[in-house]
């Protein structure tokens, strides 16, 4: 039985990120075959990179979760004999002035809770288990191994095939910081620069965005509750944060998935040599329509400044699908037109989409030449040890 929805009556603009909201959802990967997101990366070079950074992030939010359910609660009201001020609501307090808010909370049993005691909970934990310059340094932590992890690759034997234990060993060996005198080539150092930017809004967005879902909800519970009065079996706040922080896990899953997965293969294109043979690798549960299209494509790495590059049969540092689009129509008046080539995803060096798990591998029949003779010898080391 066809479900057909009509557009007709909807704006132009609209029509088209409907269009396109719908390719792409089919394509990041939610929800799909049981384990979806959390199931390990195919490729070893970067499993355990993803596990690391997925472990110790969904630790963060767990923090954040319980410790704000544990004011709620009452949980940490110590009953005071003089008065304590809080802090004004700042974008970003001080630790005396966290050590304030903190005092302040302590001494208010929970019955005695206002709105704004909650929002100062919620900022508490936030400011406090999420603060921005460790999540900076996580960031920069997943971008520098990464885009690392792609020059391991480019030096690496392309028959050579890691045993987990091996992928590790090399990982602990990478640099954890771009501030760590990291050597690459001028177009890879690019990459990194890029990549530890990206990493860190996202990450940074992230926080924001627990700030936001967490005041949404416990704004909208009190006002149920305390204004319109919350029906019998209305849902706990625990509950609703609970769901609330199921979906901020799944963002920071696909953070770690795509960030380290877009580093490496451009540390990758990046770190070889121009006229190299490369081919796109996309055999994983459920890969897209457009990464099966992909799937099997040999490319031919060349230089940013390429003269004359052919997007279908070459590939090059930072080539991405950042601004085109993944719906193949488009509606022009009353009228679904295809869209034009130039418009359309295309065989990027990196990610194809977020949650995408796509990889590269070396075809030439020759050994490729890597960027950096040492640490080929140390790779060898490793996995010849």
């Amino acid at each position: 039985m066809g479900l057909f929805l009509d557009l007709i009556n909807v704006p132009v603009d609209a029509t088209n990120e409907a269009l396109e909201g719908l390719y792409k959802a089919m394509s990041d990967g939610h929800g799909h075959d049981g384990g979806g997101i959390w199931s390990p990366h195919e490729s070893i070079l970067i499993r355990h990179l993803v596990e690391l950074f997925t472990q110790r992030g969904l630790l963060r939010l767990e923090t954040v979760q319980k410790k704000f359910e544990g004011w709620i609660t009452g949980a940490y009201h110590k009953p005071t004999a003089s008065p304590v001020t809080p802090p004004g609501m700042v974008s970003r307090w001080t630790k005396p002035e966290l050590e304030l808010a903190r005092l302040y909370l302590e001494s208010l049993p929970a019955s005695a809770w206002k709105l704004d005691d909650h929002m100062m909970a919620i900022e508490l934990v936030v400011q406090t288990y999420l603060p921005e310059d460790a999540l900076f340094a996580e960031a920069d932590w997943l971008a520098t191994k990464a885009v690392m992890m792609g020059k391991v690759q480019a030096n690496m034997d392309a028959a050579a095939k890691p045993t987990p234990k091996q992928a590790d060993a090399i990982l602990e060996m990478l640099p954890s910081s771009m501030t760590h005198g990291v050597a690459l080539s001028p177009p890879a150092a690019a990459v990194l620069v890029f990549a530890r930017a990206r990493a860190a809004e996202h990450v940074r967005s992230l926080s924001e965005s627990v700030r936001h879902r967490m005041r949404s909800v416990v704004v909208a519970d009190l006002e149920q509750r305390f204004v319109g009065g919350a029906p019998t079996g209305t849902s706990s706040l625990q509950s609703k944060l609970l769901d609330e922080f199921g979906t901020l896990n799944r963002d920071w899953r696909r953070i770690a998935i795509t960030e380290a997965g877009e580093a490496q293969l451009q540390g990758f294109i990046a770190s070889l040599k121009p006229g190299t043979k490369v081919k796109r690798v996309e055999q994983y549960a459920n890969a897209c329509a457009f990464c099966r299209k992909i799937d099997g494509v040999v490319a031919t790495v060349v230089a940013p400044d390429h003269p004359d590059k052919n997007p279908d049969t070459m590939v090059w540092p930072g080539k991405n699908n950042i601004g085109r689009r993944a719906s193949p129509r488009k509606r022009v008046g009353d009228v679904l037109v295809e869209r034009d080539p130039d418009e359309m995803w295309w065989l990027p060096a990196g990610l194809a989409h977020p949650n995408c798990r796509g990889r590269w591998v070396v075809v030439s029949e020759a050994p490729q030449e890597g960027d950096d003779p040492d640490l080929a010898a140390a790779l060898a080391a490793i996995l010849n040890g």
